[in-house]
Formats: C-alpha cells, structure tokens, sequence
C-alpha cells in the first residue's frame, strides 16, 4: 500500500479513536483543538511507520496512549488506562466483524489487526460505523449504570470484570471464525459451488454468538445495576431539579454510608465544602436570573472535572459537598486545582455578566477524629469559611 494512502487512512482512523476517547472521557472535549490534533498524528505516525501485525508494537502504541492521556491531558490513570482498554476492546470487534463481512460478501481477505491500511474504503466505511454503533451501545449501558448504580467498589469491579471477560469472547470467536474462513477460502473451499452454504454458516453463525454475547452484556449489568443496587438507586433519584446533583439529604446520606466503608476497609475518603462568592452580590446587582446562572455554571464545571465516580450534593442555596472515594486531601486538592482553572477559563472568555470563584474547605476523613458525620462536615465548613474570610480581607 502507498505510504500516503496508509498515512490518510491512518489519520482517519485516529480521528476515530479520539471520538471514542472523548465520548468515554468526556473531560477530552474540553481541550484544545492543537492537543486533540498532536494526539491523532501519533496515532497516525504510529499506524503507519510501525508493523501493527506484532503484538509488541501494539501494547507499545497503546501504552504510549494511556500515559498520553494521563499527563498531556491531566486524567486519572484508572479512567485513561480502562478508557484505552474499551476503545481498544471496541476497535478490535468492529474491525474483526467488518473483516468477516468483507470476506464473506466480497471475497475479499483484510488482515483485521490492520484494517486501516486495507485501502478499501468500502471496508473502512464498515469498520467506522460498527465502531460508532458499538460505542452507541456502550454508551447505553453506562447510562443505565449511572442511573441506577452507585459507588460501590466492589460491585464496579466485578460489572468492570465481567464486561471484560464479554468482549473478549466476543474478540476470541471473531479471530477464530476469521481465521477458518481464510483458511478455507485459500483452500478453495469457500469459492466451491456449495460457497453459499458456507458463507451462511459463518454469517449467521458469528452474528448469533454476536447478538448472544451482547444481549449477555445486557443481562449481566442489569443483574447489577438494578437488583443489587436498589439503595443506591434512591440516593441518585434524590437530585437537585436547578443543578442535577444530589439533594442535601441524598448527599449526606451517602457520605455517611462512605465513612462506614472507609472505616471498614481502610481506604481515603475526602470532602470539599464548597460556597460561591459573591451569590448575594449577583443576585442584587443583576438578579435572581443571572443568580441561578452562576450556581448553574459553578456546578456544572464542578459536575464535569470530578472524577465519574466523586459524587456532588447540593447542600443550599450556594453550598456544595464533594464526595472523592478512594482518595487522599492531596488528590482532592489537585482536582480543585482543575476546578480553579476552568472558573479561570470561563471568566477570561467573558460569557457572564459576574466572575465565577468558591471558596473551599477540603478534608480527609480520619476514623479516630471524625466520629460523626457533623464532626467530619464541620471541619470542612470551618476551612472553607476561613478562606473565604481571607479573600474578603485581600479585597480590602
């Protein structure tokens, strides 16, 4: 293949790549157009300088991907490393099933490990819209964990677990079936007489296990989501109707369930008390309209820069609580850091009226200390009162 035509390609199917890791971490969207175009002529150079037939330079490119995501873009590395999994998990089917089509139909043979440099664009044309239907699945599925699951860190481990061990199989039986069909088609089986037969076989034959495997998917989620989290699914349809967060009560409630957990096996637990500055200010100058604006921009930016299983409560009119499971104050303290920059962010592009700024009181939950809930919670509302009594002082 022309090294030109394997480059576009190439291109084009990083471009793929970087849509499935924004829509899975959705904190990608928010970046540059120049790091979102860096990150694609990796992929790209990768995909067309290097043999993708070995699985060495595979693990190596996708390596290279997740710490690309976690230090050029500032993610988690549990959210960059499981987000690289997926996209890989959901390349490699669409490319193994659009690989089968394109022997089946057009008797034609494209190795599917590297399905971009086919330089059939019917067949890359395949292969991009079953990755597009796939993540579309995909994304159903982690809606309905959202929806009814919490932050249950055993029962997240074993729905991550169990989803793994679907796709595999998924991605073992196409290799399989692939292989035996160009096997039989350089055999000259497949071009016999009774072709439609075989084609049939392994048509409906891989597209049933497919759907099987799926519908699997499905099921074993649901058992899950809906029956064993049905607690947790109370908590999440307690939410604040202005904000989308959790409700005061919801919000306590689940904190008071994660200091037990904590307690229980020993893991970080910190809190942010958040307070916007300055809401009277808005609301008297500009109204009670641009008032709710400011508590709907601070939450939203606080809502898309936490981590997808940090939970945020609503506790008044301009108060908020995060909740950071499995993490210490100095983690905490470097995603405020994120917040910081985004109100940052905002206000130099001067959408609203006023300038977006909190001021906070961050925690870390000590068993022995924090006997109660109101002890715990106290702490962090004294350190975010004394902030913001120090940033009243420094405009004086």
């Amino acid at each position: 293949m022309d090294l030109l035509m394997r480059f576009v390609y190439s291109c084009l199917t990083g471009l793929l790549m970087l849509f499935l890791l924004s829509r899975l971490v959705p904190k990608l969207k928010k970046e540059t157009k120049l790091k979102h175009g860096f990150t694609v002529l990796y992929l790209a150079s990768f995909m067309t300088l290097a043999d993708m037939t070995h699985i060495k330079t595979v693990l190596l490119m996708y390596f290279g991907l997740i710490l690309l995501i976690r230090w050029y873009y500032g993610v988690s590395s549990f959210v960059a490393s499981m987000s690289v999994m997926f996209m890989y998990l959901i390349t490699v089917i669409a490319a193994m099933v659009s690989s089968n089509i394109t022997l089946l139909i057009f008797g034609k043979i494209i190795d599917y490990r590297i399905i971009f440099a086919s330089a059939n664009l019917l067949t890359n044309l395949i292969f991009y819209t079953i990755v597009i239907l796939l993540l579309e699945y995909y994304k159903l599925i982690v809606k309905l964990f959202r929806k009814y699951s919490g932050n249950n860190i055993k029962i997240d481990f074993v729905m991550l677990l169990s989803n793994i061990a679907l796709f595999s199989f998924v991605i073992l039986y196409q290799r399989i079936t692939f292989e035996n069909m160009v096997k039989f088609t350089f055999e000259g089986i497949i071009n016999s007489p009774s072709r439609t037969a075989y084609t049939g076989y392994f048509l409906l034959s891989y597209l049933f296990i497919t759907n099987m495997v799926l519908v699997l998917i499905v099921l074993v989620n649901r058992i899950f989501m809906v029956d064993k989290n049905l607690e947790n699914y109370k908590f999440k349809a307690e939410t604040d109707v202005m904000t989308g967060a959790l409700s005061r009560e919801a919000g306590l409630t689940h904190l008071r369930s994660e200091m037990s957990r904590a307690t229980h096996f020993k893991y970080d637990l910190t809190i942010a008390y958040i307070d916007i500055n300055d809401l009277k200010v808005v609301n008297d100058k500009w109204g009670h309209k641009e008032g709710d604006r400011l508590i709907k921009a601070i939450s939203e930016i606080i809502q898309s820069t936490l981590r997808e299983f940090d939970v945020v409560a609503r506790l008044g009119g301009d108060e908020f609580l995060v909740i950071f499971t499995r993490c210490n104050k100095q983690q905490a303290q470097s995603v405020w850091k994120r917040i910081t920059d985004e109100f940052l962010k905002v206000n130099a592009e001067g959408e609203f009226l006023f300038k977006i700024s909190a001021s906070v009181g961050i925690t870390q939950f000590d068993p022995i200390k924090h006997t109660s809930l109101l002890s715990f919670v106290h702490e962090s509302d004294e350190l975010m009162y004394a902030q913001k009594k120090m940033i009243k002082v420094s405009k004086l």
